[in-house]
């Protein structure tokens, strides 16, 4: 998962060609070929289900993207996400803290697989709500991963589960050119099939254990709002209001979405306030983040 920003200061760049010297090819044009050659698709192949499989993907992808994190999890319409394989050289793991505990609800890759997006290759950039940098999900997770860029596979398993793929950069790289997410782009039916193939024993996994469980609550951001704010009489504009303002929604795209004026999103936005006995985005960043908790220790997942 990724912040989109401008590189500060100091931060490193790609090297200069010395004097004389021919340009030499672009690192994004040799993506394809490189995951393409022989040698390193016989291995991705001949480790398909297996535990290294992900760790042989990282490496076929570095060579010739420079990748600092690979994800890859799968959604699912109602519950919480499997996580299939994830790295992190950070203490403490967000990630598994706070993404993977319902954080995820709001993450703009999350809410692409629920709908016509579920499908492709996407940058964070072209999914992200217009105030997305300014919401507190961005300030409570996103900033502290420390990521500046993110290109996603998304990938239908069937009707229920979309499969994840994130390639993430941190702070101290570049972020991804259009030439890379388009060579990225080139190589996606192929992930695709593998990812699929990988991702087959673990969800089968998966689901025998969930057909154990009783009780799961709907977890998406409209339905976990709408449980949380009935028991403070919220209408059902403020409940989609609410909804909208934790995936870093301005008044002005909360509006274009429920056709209806800024000016009348900001009345129901000071209402649900009042009710909530809040004054800011923050409190109700915690509020949600609160009520995802206390689903989970109650055995609903969100």
């Amino acid at each position: 998962m990724a912040i989109i920003r401008e590189l500060r200061p100091g931060q490193r760049n790609q090297p200069a060609a010395a004097p004389g010297a021919a340009p030499s090819a672009p690192r994004a044009a040799s993506l394809a070929a490189t995951i393409l050659d022989p040698v390193a698709l016989g291995g991705l192949v001949e480790h398909v289900e297996t535990d290294r499989f992900f760790d042989l993907l990282h490496d076929v992808l570095n060579t010739a993207l420079h990748i600092d994190n690979l994800v890859a999890i799968v959604f699912r319409n109602m519950g919480s996400p499997l996580i299939l394989h994830q790295k992190s050289p950070q203490q403490p793991n967000f990630f598994r803290m706070m993404y993977a505990q319902g954080a995820y609800l709001l993450d703009p890759f999350y809410l692409a697989s629920k709908d016509e997006r579920r499908a492709g290759i996407h940058r964070l950039k072209h999914l992200a709500p217009d105030r997305f940098l300014e919401s507190e999900f961005y300030s409570n997770y996103y900033a502290k991963v420390a990521m500046i860029d993110e290109i996603g596979l998304l990938c239908p398993f069937d009707d229920d589960l979309t499969i994840h793929l994130s390639l993430g950069r941190r702070f101290g790289s570049q972020r991804f050119s259009a030439r890379e997410f388009t060579a990225f782009a080139h190589v996606e039916p192929l992930l695709a099939a593998l990812l699929r193939r990988q991702a087959r024993h673990p969800i089968e996994a998966w689901r025998y254990i969930a057909r154990k469980e009783r009780g799961q609550a709907d977890g998406t951001v409209i339905n976990i709002a709408q449980d949380w704010l009935k028991d403070f009489h919220a209408t059902a504009r403020e409940t989609e209001i609410a909804a909208l303002i934790l995936q870093g929604h301005s008044n002005i795209s909360i509006g274009q979405a429920l056709r209806i004026s800024g000016e009348t999103v900001k009345v129901h936005r000071k209402h649900l306030y009042a009710k909530l006995s809040i004054s800011s985005q923050t409190e109700l960043f915690l509020l949600f983040i609160d009520r995802i908790k206390r689903y989970s220790a109650s055995g609903q997942r969100p």
